[in-house]
């Protein structure tokens, strides 16, 4: 059973982490200025390494759901995701109004 849950886990932190690293990749360098975040370079970085981290525990098993470097890589993407993909997109969008 505990098997099982590491490995739905492991598979969605992985999803999270390439559907992270994708959508800063795919983002314009200046929304992010634009948005008060930072540079695109830092933010594809921080995504990818946490891409990576996230992909390695599914690949190779180094690390499982409950390690510290697992839930290092899953904080990385969800700042992205939750703080500043929201922004960009409003930036890129032109506002609420």
């Amino acid at each position: 059973m505990t098997g099982a849950i590491n490995l739905a886990l492991s598979f969605a932190g992985a999803a999270l982490g390439i559907f992270a690293m994708v959508d800063a990749f795919s983002r314009r360098p200046d929304a992010f200025a634009a948005a008060d975040k930072q540079t695109k370079g830092t933010w594809t970085g921080i995504t990818g390494a946490c891409g990576v981290v996230l992909c390695m525990s599914i690949v190779f098993g180094l690390f499982a759901p409950q390690t510290i470097f697992w839930l290092a890589a899953l904080t990385g993407s969800l700042v992205y995701l939750l703080d500043v993909r929201p922004r960009l997109r409003e930036v890129q969008s032109g506002g609420r109004w």
